[in-house]
């Protein structure tokens, strides 16, 4: 019997839902060594392998049940779970997980939950109906407390903070600036806008190279479905350009150590970045990113849809550098509360 199923995003090679994994478990683990933990992945034998813990196959539905019905707890997260702009069906798949633990009688405990965009009415209506049912709500930040009470959400909702916040980095590769190109890192993701999306970072590459004789290094954070835009803007280039491929978190992070500046789509290259005292640019498209630049104190830029505003933006930060002190406090202030999650979670499960 497992304590905790934790059902997420994993197995997915994402490299942020696998940074929050990661985080979660070694929290949980911080409060009660000897927890039991099993996870629900999309390759199960990786993630066991990765984090030393049991894991069944998220998609074989007897496996499922069988974990559901002899686990003593449910974690729901970390991460956008509760969203659909990506699909409506990823949305159901984690409402009916927390239904199905909830006809089992289990403690479902909403681990730092992201609220994203839903565009459907019906589906925030399932999200509250669901999340009434559930014993224990956390969320990341204050706007996504806000969007579940926009739903009529009537359970306490609790406003933590991500995961990753409280992850132990490796220690930074101290920089030397003598004689030294500058590395600076770009992490975007596949949309709707991905043709305008090549001219503007092929060209903003070039820009890099031309004027800064920086190296440029595009970071997939999920290969599979962003390694093909990355080629068409390494392709699209007049300047060599670097894509770097990651296997595990550890290689990831070590890349992280070593970077300059960062320009992201995704949430968690800017956490990394915040963690890391990296200075950073924010292409703020999504609400999460907004509500993370809000959360340190930044400005939110919404226009990024010209290669010299960007470029503009990265020079600045070269310039000025990040206010470190005053995101490494916020940041601070953030690990605290994302080790507070766990700490509740276990708390729970103790009681329960």
């Amino acid at each position: 019997m497992s304590d905790i199923l934790i059902s997420g995003y994993y197995g997915f090679k994402n490299a942020g839902d696998e940074l929050i994994l990661k985080a979660m478990i070694t929290d949980l683990r911080s409060y009660k060594p000897d927890v039991k933990i099993t996870v629900l992945s999309a390759a199960p034998n990786e993630t066991s392998n990765s984090y030393n813990v049991r894991a069944v196959n998220r998609w074989n539905v007897f496996s499922v049940i069988r974990e559901i019905s002899k686990c003593k707890m449910l974690l729901s997260g970390s991460g956008g779970l509760f969203q659909d702009t990506t699909g409506t069906l990823s949305l159901w798949y984690y409402l009916l997980i927390i239904l199905t633990a909830k006809i089992f009688r289990k403690t479902v405990f909403v681990y730092a939950a992201g609220i994203g965009e839903i565009k459907y009415a019906f589906n925030s209506f399932l999200i509250k109906k669901c999340f009434d049912k559930v014993d224990f709500i956390t969320v990341r930040t204050e706007q996504d407390k806000d969007e579940l009470q926009s739903f009529a959400v009537s359970k306490e909702i609790i406003v933590t903070s991500d995961p990753v916040f409280g992850l132990e980095l490796p220690k930074p590769e101290t920089k030397s600036t003598f004689g030294k190109k500058q590395r600076i890192g770009i992490i975007l993701r596949k949309t709707k806008n991905w043709k305008k999306d090549v001219k503007i970072f092929s060209e903003l590459s070039d820009l890099i190279v031309e004027n800064l004789k920086a190296e440029v290094i595009f970071i997939p954070f999920q290969l599979s479905k962003d390694i093909k835009l990355l080629n068409l803007i390494k392709n699209n280039t007049d300047v060599p350009i670097d894509i770097f491929t990651w296997n595990d978190t550890e290689k990831l992070l070590e890349l992280f150590s070593k970077l300059d500046i960062i320009v992201s789509m995704r949430l968690h290259g800017l956490i990394l970045s915040a963690k890391y005292k990296i200075p950073f640019v924010a292409i703020s498209r999504y609400s999460k990113i907004k509500n993370f630049l809000q959360l340190l104190g930044e400005p939110v830029n919404n226009d990024c849809s010209e290669p010299n505003k960007i470029y503009a933006m990265i020079s600045e930060k070269i310039k000025d550098k990040l206010n470190s002190e005053k995101v490494a406090a916020v940041v601070r202030a953030l690990q605290d509360k994302s080790k507070k999650t766990a700490e509740l979670c276990i708390s729970v499960l103790t009681h329960s």
